[in-house]
C-alpha cells in the first residue's frame, strides 16, 4: 500500500492491534452468563479488525493447490457440515438452546472474518505480520504481569480492571489458567516469530527479547498449567528444528531463546513459590510438584480419567445421533454410571473431538475431523514454507493441544486466533513485488458479514442487558428495568433460558402454579441441572401430592455434588 504513508497508516495499525489486544486483556463480565460479554466484544473486535483491512488485499492462493486439489477448499465440506449441525441442532436436542445455536454461527463468523485478516497478514506487501506478533505478544507479555500479581497477592488494588482469582491461582483477566497458559504459548510463538523476520538484531533489542521470554515464562510458571508446559517444551523443539533446518538463515539468538524458554519456566516454577512464602507467609503453587502429581487442587472424582471415561459411557447410549447441542450436562445429570462419577456439573467433554462426538453424534465428528486433516494438509503441500505459515502452524498446535484437554475454541480470543492461523495458512505468502488492488466487489461479502455479525452483537447485548436485570440488587438495575425487570426478560428470544431458570428460582409455589413450576423445573434441568433445582422440581411433586416422585428426585440430589 503506497497510499497513507503518514500518520493515518500509523492510526490504522494501532486501531488495528486494539482490536487484537483488547479481547485478552477485557476484566468485564455479567452474571448470568459470564461468557456472553466477552464473547460479544471479541466478536465486534474481529468485525472491526477486519473493516480495517478490509481495502487491502489478501496473499494469493495456492493456484497448484487449487488447480490439482478442488477437494482440497474448504467450502463445500464446511456448507455440507454447517448444514448436518444445523439440522441436529433443531431436531436432536430435547430443549433448543437458542442463545448457543446462535452463538455457534456467530463463532463460525468471527473465525471466517479472523481468516480473511489472516490472509492479508500473510501479504507481505501490507506489513501486518509485525504488528500481528507485536498485539499478541503484548497481550501476553501484560497478562504475564497481571497473573504474577494475582499469585504473589498484590492485585487486589487493581479491581475491577483485574480479575480477582481465589488463592493460589493466576489467570490474569481469562477467568482459567490454561487459557492465560495457552495466550503465553502463543506470545512465545510471536516473539520467537519476531526475531526470526528481524534483520538486525542489537543488543538492546536482545535485551528487550530475554525480558520478554523471562516475564512469559514467569507467567506460565504462576498459572501452574500443565497443559502451558506441554505447549512451551513442543513449541521449543519445533523450534530448534527449525533453527536446526534453516541455520543459514535464523540467527543464532533464536535458538538461544528457544533453548531457555523451559529452562526459565523450570527457574520461575521453583522462586515463585519461595516469594509468595515471604511476602503472604503461605507457599505458592508449584508448577514442577504439579506436573509431577505432588500437588493437586481436586479430588480423585474431578480428574480428566474420571471425565473422560463418564462421557465415553454417555457416548454409548447415543452414538449416532449424539445427545444433542447443549445437552452434556443434562447427559450428566441423566446417566448412573458404574464406576466413580465426575463430581461436578459437567457441559463439555473436554476434549473437542469427544464433545463433537457426545453432542452431535460419531459420524459428525469423524467427518469433521476428516475434512479438517485432509485441508490442513493439502493446503499446505506443494509450496515452499514460509515464517508466516510456521507462525501459523505452531498456533493451531496451541490451540490443538489446548482443545484436545479442555474447550478454548469456547472463547472469544481464541477463536479469533484460530481464523487468523487459518487464513495465514491456506494461502501462498506474497514477498513483495507489486501491489494487487482490491476491487469494490471483493470487499462487499467481507463487509457484508462484519456488518451483519456486529449489528447481531449490539442486539444481542441489548437483549442480555435486560435479562441480566433480574439477577442483579435492585439498586444496581438500570432506571428503566428497575420496578418490574421479569416483565421484560420474558420478551426475551436468545437468553429464554436464563429467564426460566430465575422464574424457577424467585417463584413462589402454590397449589395453583404447581404443576407450571414442575413443567418449568423439566425445562431448566436441560440448561443447569444443578441441586436447587431438583429441590425446586421436588417441592412442586410435594405440593402436587406426588411424594414418591419426589423422593426419587431428592436422592439424585446428593449424586450431583458429592464430597470432593
Amino acid at each position: 500500500m503506497e497510499i497513507f504513508k503518514t500518520p493515518q497508516l500509523f492510526a490504522n495499525r494501532l486501531l488495528l492491534a486494539i482490536c487484537w489486544v483488547l479481547p485478552w486483556i477485557n476484566p468485564f463480565t455479567s452474571a448470568p452468563s459470564t461468557s456472553v460479554v466477552p464473547l460479544l466484544l471479541s466478536w465486534m473486535l474481529a468485525a472491526c479488525a477486519l473493516l480495517l483491512v478490509v481495502d487491502e488485499a489478501p496473499a494469493p492462493s495456492n493456484q497448484a493447490l487449487s488447480s490439482k486439489f478442488h477437494l482440497a477448499t474448504p467450502g463445500p465440506w464446511g456448507l455440507l457440515l454447517l448444514g448436518w449441525f444445523w439440522v441436529s441442532a433443531l431436531t436432536v436436542p430435547e430443549v433448543i438452546d437458542r442463545a448457543l445455536t446462535a452463538g455457534f454461527f456467530a463463532s463460525i463468523a468471527c473465525v471466517w472474518i479472523a481468516m480473511q485478516v489472516g490472509k492479508r497478514v500473510a501479504n507481505s506487501n501490507n506489513g501486518l505480520l509485525p504488528w500481528l506478533l507485536g498485539a499478541v505478544l503484548l497481550a501476553a507479555l501484560m497478562s504475564s504481569v497481571l497473573a504474577v500479581l494475582q499469585y504473589l497477592g498484590l492485585a487486589a488494588d487493581l479491581s475491577p480492571w483485574v480479575n480477582q482469582p481465589r488463592a493460589g491461582d493466576a489467570f490474569a483477566n481469562l477467568r482459567q489458567r490454561n487459557q492465560f497458559a495457552s495466550l503465553t504459548s502463543l506470545g512465545l510463538v510471536a516473539l520467537l516469530g519476531w526475531i526470526a523476520l528481524a534483520r538486525n538484531l542489537t543488543k538492546p533489542h536482545e535485551a528487550m527479547a530475554w525480558f520478554a521470554l523471562t516475564l512469559l515464562a514467569a507467567g506460565l510458571a504462576c498459572s501452574v498449567s500443565r497443559t502451558g508446559a506441554v505447549q512451551w517444551l513442543v513449541l521449543a523443539l519445533l523450534a530448534l528444528f527449525f533453527a536446526w533446518k534453516e541455520r543459514r538463515k535464523v540467527p543464532p539468538f533464536f535458538k538461544a531463546l528457544a533453548i531457555a524458554a523451559p529452562l526459565l519456566v523450570i527457574f520461575w516454577s521453583c522462586v515463585l513459590p519461595w516469594i509468595a512464602l515471604e511476602l503472604n507467609g503461605v507457599m505458592g503453587a508449584s508448577l514442577l510438584l504439579r506436573f509431577s502429581g505432588q500437588a493437586q487442587d481436586y479430588a480423585v472424582c474431578g480428574g480428566r480419567r474420571v471425565l473422560w471415561s463418564n462421557v465415553f459411557h454417555m457416548l454409548g447410549q447415543y452414538p449416532w445421533q449424539g445427545w444433542g447441542l447443549g445437552e452434556t450436562d443434562f447427559a450428566h445429570y441423566s446417566t448412573d454410571y458404574q464406576g466413580m462419577r465426575f463430581c461436578d456439573l459437567l457441559d463439555n467433554g473436554h476434549n473437542l473431538p469427544l464433545h463433537l462426538a457426545l453432542e452431535l453424534g460419531v459420524p459428525f465428528a469423524l467427518a469433521c475431523c476428516a475434512v479438517s486433516l485432509y485441508w490442513f494438509y493439502f493446503q499446505g503441500k506443494g509450496r515452499a514454507p514460509q515464517p508466516v505459515h510456521r507462525v501459523a502452524g505452531a498456533w493451531l498446535i496451541v490451540l490443538g493441544l489446548h482443545s484436545m484437554l479442555e474447550y478454548p475454541l469456547w472463547y472469544g480470543p481464541f477463536q479469533i486466533s484460530l481464523g487468523l492461523a487459518l487464513g495465514m495458512w491456506s494461502v501462498s505468502a506474497s514477498n513483495g513485488g507489486v501491489e494487487e488492488d482490491i476491487g469494490i466487489r471483493a470487499q462487499m461479502l467481507p463487509i457484508f458479514v462484519c456488518a451483519c455479525l456486529f449489528l447481531s452483537c449490539l442486539f444481542a447485548a441489548w437483549d442480555y442487558n435486560r435479562v441480566a436485570q433480574i439477577y442483579r440488587q435492585p439498586a444496581m438495575r438500570d432506571t428503566a428495568y428497575r420496578d418490574n425487570p421479569m416483565q421484560s426478560a420474558k420478551q426475551t428470544w436468545l437468553f429464554k433460558n436464563q429467564v426460566d431458570f430465575a422464574q424457577l428460582m424467585t417463584q413462589t409455589i402454590t397449589p395453583e402454579n404447581a404443576q407450571e413450576t414442575y413443567d418449568l423445573g423439566l425445562r431448566v434441568l436441560h440448561y443447569s441441572p444443578e441441586p436447587r433445582v431438583l429441590e425446586r422440581i421436588a417441592l412442586s411433586l410435594r405440593v402436587l401430592g406426588r411424594d414418591v416422585e419426589a423422593e426419587k428426585i431428592e436422592k439424585r440430589i446428593p449424586s450431583l455434588a458429592p464430597l470432593k
